[in-house]
C-alpha cells in the first residue's frame, strides 16, 4: 500500500490568515462532524492538525501505538498554555505518567465503587429533601453539590463544607470559560478567567493541604486515594499531591455532573423512557428499603439495568469528553498517510459516537440498544466516553456507579420537565456542558 504525505490528506482549506480556526471556534461540534462526513476518516485540519474518524484509527492511536504519541508535545497550541496543575497524572507523559498512575490506580477498586454506591443514597436524599413539585430547579447546580460532597468524601475521607464546595465550583467555572474561548492569549495576560482561577486555586490548595495533614489521611479505609498518594513509593512531593488531588476532584465532579444532567435532559424529552426509569427505580428502592433505601448500593445498581442503559446512551450522545488529542512523538503511518512527528492528532467522541456506519439511528436516543446483542456488536473505537488504552479514565467505574444511582434517585422522586426545551444546548469546553438545563418538578 502506498503511504501518502500529510499534504495529500484531504481537508478544508480555510482562510488565508486564520485557516479553519474561525469555523472551528464558531461551532466545534458541527465543524468536526462536517469534516468527517465531507473528507473521510483522515482529515487534515491544518498543516499541524489531523482528525481521525474511524474506530480502527482511534484504537491504533490510543491503544496499539499509544507509545508513539504524547499528551502534549512542544510547539502545539496546548503547550502554549501553561498547565494550572502540571504535576498531575492527567498532565504527564512517559515514565512520569506511569509512576503517577501507579500511585492511584489501586485505590480506584471495586471497594471504592461500593463505598460510593452506599453513600450516594444518603447524598441524594439530602438533595431531594428540599425539592417540591412546582419548583424550577437548576439541575446542574443541584447535582454539582451532591457530586462534590461525594467525591471529597471518597477521596479525602471528609465531606467538604459549603464554603469549600463553592471554592471548587468557582475554580471549575473559569477553567471551562478559558478552555471554550477561541482566543489564546499569552499566559502573562491577566484575563478575568485567569484571575478567578488563581484566586480560587489558592483557596482550594489551602484546603487540600489541610486535608492531607488530617488524621484520616493515614487510614486507607477512610481515605483510600489520599492514603495511596501519601504512602506510595517513590514518595510524591507536596506539589504533586496537591496537583493530583485537585485534578481528581475536578475531573470526578465535572464528568458525573454533566452525565447526570444530560441523561435527565434526554429523559425529559422522552417521556416513555422516563416512565420506565421511574418504575424501575421505584421497585429497586422498595426492594432495598430494609437497607436504608439501598445501603447495599452495588446490589441496588444491579436492579437498574434500564437506568444504566439510559446513562450509556447519554454518554454516547453527549460524552463529557468530546475530543481527545495527542501529539505524534515520532513519524507515524495511520490511515494511509505519514503523519510527521509534532503533528497534533485528534479523535472525537462526538463524531465516532454518532457515526451512522456503526450506529442504528445514530442521532436518536435509543437506550434499548444497550440491553441486547446490539451492544456486543459495537466496534471498539466507536464508543469510548472514558477513553481507550492505558490512559483510560481511572475513575470510569466509579463515575458510572455514582451517575446511575443519582439518576435513579432523581427520577424515582420527581418527573422533570424542561422549562425551555429549545434553549438547552451543548457547550464544548474541557467537558461538554449542558447549558440552560432548568427543569420544572412535577408529581408522578
Amino acid at each position: 500500500m502506498t503511504v501518502r504525505a500529510l499534504t495529500e490528506m484531504p481537508g478544508p482549506d480555510g482562510g488565508r490568515v486564520l485557516g479553519n480556526l474561525t469555523d472551528f471556534s464558531a461551532d466545534p461540534l458541527g465543524f468536526l462532524t462536517h469534516c468527517a462526513g465531507e473528507y473521510g476518516d483522515a482529515v487534515r485540519l491544518s498543516p499541524k492538525n489531523v482528525l481521525l474518524a474511524s474506530p480502527e484509527d482511534a484504537v491504533r492511536m490510543l491503544v496499539d501505538r499509544n507509545s508513539d504519541f504524547v499528551k502534549q508535545g512542544p510547539g502545539t497550541r496546548r503547550a502554549g498554555r501553561r498547565q494550572s496543575l502540571p504535576l498531575s497524572t492527567m498532565s504527564s507523559d512517559g515514565e512520569e505518567w506511569r509512576v503517577r498512575r501507579g500511585r492511584i490506580h489501586g485505590a480506584f477498586d471495586r471497594e471504592l465503587s461500593a463505598t460510593a454506591a452506599a453513600t450516594m443514597g444518603e447524598q441524594a436524599r439530602r438533595m431531594l429533601a428540599s425539592w417540591r413539585p412546582g419548583q424550577v430547579r437548576d439541575l446542574q447546580q443541584d447535582v454539582s453539590v451532591v457530586t462534590l460532597r461525594l467525591v471529597t468524601r471518597l477521596l479525602f475521607g471528609d465531606e467538604y463544607t459549603d464554603e469549600q464546595i463553592a471554592d471548587v465550583a468557582g475554580l471549575v467555572a473559569p477553567i471551562m470559560d478559558l478552555s471554550a474561548s477561541p482566543v489564546v492569549l499569552p499566559e502573562w495576560v491577566p484575563t478575568p478567567p485567569k484571575l478567578r482561577i488563581r484566586r480560587h486555586l489558592k483557596r482550594v490548595i489551602r484546603t487540600l493541604e489541610q486535608v492531607s495533614s488530617s488524621p484520616k489521611a493515614v487510614d486507607p479505609k477512610a481515605a483510600p486515594v489520599l492514603h495511596a498518594l501519601l504512602y506510595s513509593t517513590p514518595a510524591p512531593s507536596e506539589a504533586e499531591i496537591r496537583d493530583e488531588l485537585a485534578t481528581l476532584l475536578m475531573a470526578g465532579f465535572e464528568t458525573t455532573n454533566d452525565a447526570v444532567v444530560w441523561a435527565s435532559v434526554l429523559l425529559a424529552r422522552h417521556p416513555d423512557a422516563a416512565e420506565r426509569v421511574h418504575s424501575e427505580a421505584e421497585k429497586a428502592f422498595v426492594r432495598n428499603s430494609d437497607g436504608s433505601d439501598g445501603s447495599d448500593g452495588m446490589e441496588l445498581l444491579q436492579a437498574l439495568p434500564f437506568t444504566d442503559a439510559v446513562l450509556r446512551e447519554a454518554l454516547r450522545l453527549y460524552s463529557p469528553v468530546w475530543v481527545t488529542s495527542r501529539d505524534a512523538r515520532v513519524d507515524v503511518e495511520i490511515g494511509g498517510h505519514l503523519i510527521p512527528a509534532g503533528t497534533t492528532v485528534t479523535v472525537s467522541q462526538w463524531v465516532n459516537h454518532r457515526d451512522p456506519r456503526y450506529w442504528r439511528d445514530a442521532d436518536e436516543f435509543v437506550p434499548e440498544r444497550w440491553l441486547g446483542k446490539e451492544a456486543s456488536a459495537i466496534p471498539r473505537g466507536s464508543y469510548f466516553p472514558f477513553g481507550l488504552g492505558p490512559r483510560v479514565c481511572v475513575g470510569a467505574a466509579l463515575s458510572t456507579v455514582e451517575s446511575v444511582l443519582l439518576l435513579a434517585a432523581i427520577w424515582s422522586a420527581h418527573r422533570l420537565r424542561l422549562t425551555d426545551p429549545d434553549a438547552v444546548r451543548p457547550r464544548p469546553a474541557l467537558a461538554l456542558q449542558p447549558l440552560n438545563a432548568r427543569f420544572h418538578l412535577d408529581r408522578w
